[in-house]
């Protein structure tokens, strides 16, 4: 352990002082040997500052918005471990969020509710709602003043592992507009980290990749790594290209590899609603996603109201039939090409 580390978290892990959720009083900074200056904003939350700030990008990693999904908080950890062992020097601002420690203690997807449906401008944090929606609107707050910093680009990658198993299993959503050349850009990237397909949408949520592209002006990105899998089970071969291509992103240096393929483009056509209690999707649990149906299949059944396939190429991603009733259940994309 660095001194650095002891300065700021005692004797434990940057993770590891997130969970026991201890109080953080004021910003304790320190600065490593390499002269990046580190800021401990809050529980979790966590900002690098290189020497040549004023030249740089800014780059926003955020894991753990869903307690349950361990491979990109595992990763985190060990970046943020290289990190201070200067194994890695950040060259760019970076700004590290484990964003739901509650959720995370718990072994849970979420404790009251799911925090990637409260990034909400709107929102305000008061004592009448629940801890998740405190922790998005103080996140929120962290996004906007991180991203005024003056920056050349501004990149968000927001790190899950999905529920079911992915016919793509490491895929990205992408709120951006698709025809900017830094988008494409980003697109060819990500290529690199072994992310499989690509989806663009054009539809505004309240996820925390749609809210630092719509409110805080970043190249945004869901980013999902496989499925998910408890603490202790992930097998960290499965994301070498994706720890790869962070290193090389948060260093600066360009990252040598190449694509193994070309990321497959999808656009997100619809989303289906679950608006009673007696939602339902007529597909199996083990139905992965990216399933193409045929025109005429019933997806999903409501009180006065069901979803049929009406155009061919239509496929499912992120069925969910537990979610709370008013939120997504059941997302409907088609190839781009």
């Amino acid at each position: 352990m660095t001194v650095v580390e002891q300065t700021l978290f005692g004797t434990q892990s940057f993770l590891q002082f997130t969970l026991e959720a201890r109080p953080v009083l004021g910003k304790p900074s320190a600065v490593l040997g390499n002269q990046v200056r580190v800021e401990l904003w809050d529980n979790g939350v966590l900002f690098f500052k290189p020497q040549q700030s004023h030249l740089a990008s800014s780059i926003l990693l955020s894991v753990g918005v869903h307690g349950n999904e361990t491979a990109p908080i595992e990763i985190i950890d060990q970046l943020v471990n290289d990190i201070f062992a200067e194994r890695i020097t950040v060259k760019h601002n970076l700004l590290i969020v484990i964003a739901n420690p509650a959720a995370i203690n718990a072994r849970c997807r979420e404790v009251d509710e799911n925090m990637n449906r409260l990034f909400n401008a709107d929102f305000t944090a008061d004592n009448s709602v629940s801890d998740e929606r405190q922790r998005s609107c103080r996140l929120m707050e962290y996004s906007r003043t991180f991203f005024d910093l003056k920056a050349k680009y501004k990149f968000h990658y927001d790190l899950h592992t999905a529920i079911r198993d992915s016919y793509y299993k490491k895929f990205a959503v992408s709120p951006n507009a698709s025809e900017l050349p830094i988008t494409q850009q980003q697109f060819a990237l990500l290529s690199q980290w072994g992310i499989e397909a690509i989806l663009t949408t054009a539809k505004k949520n309240s996820t925390y990749s749609n809210f630092t592209a719509n409110y805080c002006g970043a190249i945004s990105f869901t980013v999902e790594l496989g499925k998910v899998k408890p603490f202790g089970e992930n097998d960290f071969s499965d994301f070498s290209s994706v720890i790869t291509g962070l290193h090389a992103a948060i260093s600066g240096d360009k990252n040598s590899m190449a694509a193994t393929n070309v990321a497959k483009r999808f656009s997100v056509t619809g989303e289906v609603l679950k608006q009673t209690d007696v939602f339902r999707l007529c597909f199996a649990d083990d139905i992965a996603n990216f399933t193409e149906f045929e025109i005429g299949t019933v997806l999903a059944t409501d009180k006065n109201y069901q979803y049929c396939v009406t155009e061919s190429g239509e496929r499912i991603l992120f069925p969910n039939e537990n979610v709370a009733v008013g939120q997504r259940a059941l997302v409907i994309i088609k190839p781009e090409d």
